[in-house]
């Protein structure tokens, strides 16, 4: 039997990938990589919670060729833990990395499975849309407003820039419904600022509202 060399996030590059302001450049899998290419993914090397990624799999358009570079977390999907038993896997995972020397691996298979909980409800969330990461986004703050009261979760919910035509950020009518009935009530609550919306009585009826969005949006 081959030697375990290590564990590792495994995914694959979606089918379809959306790109340019607004998303409107559709793309079939990544410039780089094929759709449904297999990426071993390394954990997040600076504090943007791994927005972005390093991934090791086979270039477009070779034999099998191994490359390792940066791309999207939006761009992958169906997140697994998985074994490393290549050599030369394990050997591109781990080798110097320009100015930055030798990156950080996943610590332990523990460590891996964590991440791929939140990384596969991400790409859950994400799927379908033209832009993904304003959804995930979106997804979060209403998260958190089902929680409680946040200043950053109600200014993320009453976004202008989070469009309601469907298709962008949202799937179907069902998702806008939901959105704009949650705005709705946030527009009713009077208060001397967000501080003090939850004090409110209409906050326990936006606290299950905030559910009912956070339930369509990560079917």
């Amino acid at each position: 039997m081959d030697e375990l060399l290590g564990w590792c996030v495994v995914a694959n590059v979606a089918a379809e990938t959306f790109h340019g302001e607004g998303g409107v450049e559709a793309r079939s899998g990544l410039k780089h990589f094929a759709p449904g290419a297999k990426m071993w993914v390394l954990p997040p090397q600076w504090g943007d919670g791994g927005q972005d990624v390093f991934v090791v799999g086979a270039h477009r358009g070779t034999r099998g060729r191994l490359v390792r570079m940066v791309v999207p977390r939006v761009h992958l999907t169906n997140f697994r833990v998985r074994g490393i038993y290549q050599p030369a896997v394990r050997r591109e995972l781990t080798g110097e990395w320009k100015e930055w020397g030798t990156l950080r691996q996943w610590e332990s298979r523990e460590e891996a499975e964590e991440v791929v909980v939140s990384w596969a409800l991400d790409a859950t969330v994400q799927a379908g849309v033209r832009q993904p990461s304003r959804r995930v986004d979106f997804f979060h703050g209403v998260r958190l407003l089902r929680a409680g009261e946040s200043e950053y979760a109600i200014r993320e919910v009453m976004s202008p820039a989070v469009s309601l035509e469907i298709g962008v950020v949202f799937r179907d009518r069902q998702e806008v419904d939901a959105v704009a009935e949650l705005r709705e009530l946030l527009d009713t609550i009077e208060a001397g600022g967000a501080a003090n919306w939850a004090r409110n009585p209409l906050w326990p009826v936006v606290r299950a509202v905030a559910g009912k969005v956070v339930s369509l949006l990560s079917r």
